[in-house]
């Protein structure tokens, strides 16, 4: 049973050209809400998601999951007066060391002094049935990083969002997507209950609970093809976990990384790659 959970990141009318494919018009997002309501959709927060899973709550007969990554304000002013609209929960992952500041990490899209949630807001949106979860500290590529960072990263967002919402941080969802069998292992041992990665697929109820898949909603999808893509998936369904693609991906990215530490030090042909 393919299980849609699909992720989002902003729903704004402004943004920069290079960010143009991850911010979705309000009008665009009420579009995508109203085909999971015309097709009868059920929609969960993710921890409820798995507490069906897991045998605690009936599953629905058309589950669907809305996910939201970053904390980014616009998730207040553009999703969730829509989100309201259709009476819809959805699941937001936050950024902890950004609350109230602004998205450092979107700089080279432009996009670098994005306003955060404040945590006035973020209470708010928890307590009108938004399930907050946590995405790091800082929004690092936790795969190449050593197990202590990663761990710091993993386990302090869970206590800073914990301390602030004085409630449980159930989910946690990978920065850009990236993650390995040491970093699945460290979320789990960080007291979580399931995880989010990207994979671009369906998830599905055998699916690893700490490597969930989700389908990126990007503005390129049209309501009708969000509506066809539910209707007859082309995308995988639960893929694998591990796959010697990414591993490659993943050396690739250690060694640019390790690179543009040492500057002007670094090998000309790996320079020019960078």
């Amino acid at each position: 049973m393919p299980i849609p959970i699909l992720l989002y990141h902003s729903i704004d009318t402004e943004c920069t050209d290079a960010y143009r494919r991850w911010m979705m018009l309000p009008s665009e997002f009420r579009a995508h809400l109203q085909v999971l309501k015309d097709e009868g959709y059920t929609p969960l927060t993710v921890s409820q998601l798995v507490a069906c899973l897991n045998g605690k709550r009936k599953l629905p007969a058309a589950p669907v999951v809305i996910t939201f990554d970053d904390g980014l304000r616009d998730f207040l002013t553009g999703a969730m007066p829509v989100l309201s609209e259709f009476g819809f929960p959805a699941t937001l992952y936050v950024v902890s060391g950004c609350i109230g500041q602004t998205s450092g990490w979107l700089a080279e899209l432009g996009e670098g002094r994005r306003e955060m949630l404040g945590w006035r807001e973020i209470r708010e949106l928890h307590d009108a049935g938004i399930e907050i979860g946590a995405h790091t500290v800082s929004h690092p590529e936790l795969d190449i990083m050593s197990a202590a960072r990663a761990e710091h990263e993993i386990a302090d967002s869970k206590r800073h969002l914990q301390d602030g919402l004085q409630a449980e941080v159930r989910s946690f969802a990978y920065p850009h997507g990236y993650a390995s069998n040491k970093t699945r292992d460290l979320v789990r041992k960080a007291g979580y209950e399931s995880a989010c990665r990207v994979r671009h697929a369906f998830s599905s109820p055998n699916e690893h609970p700490f490597a969930l898949s989700r389908i990126i909603a990007t503005s390129g999808i049209t309501a009708e093809g969000l509506r066809e893509l539910l209707a007859r998936p082309s995308l995988p369904v639960a893929p694998p976990v591990t796959r010697p693609a990414a591993e490659c991906w993943r050396l690739y990215r250690q060694v640019r990384h390790a690179m543009r530490g040492l500057g002007p030090a670094a090998p000309a042909w790996l320079q020019s790659r960078t």
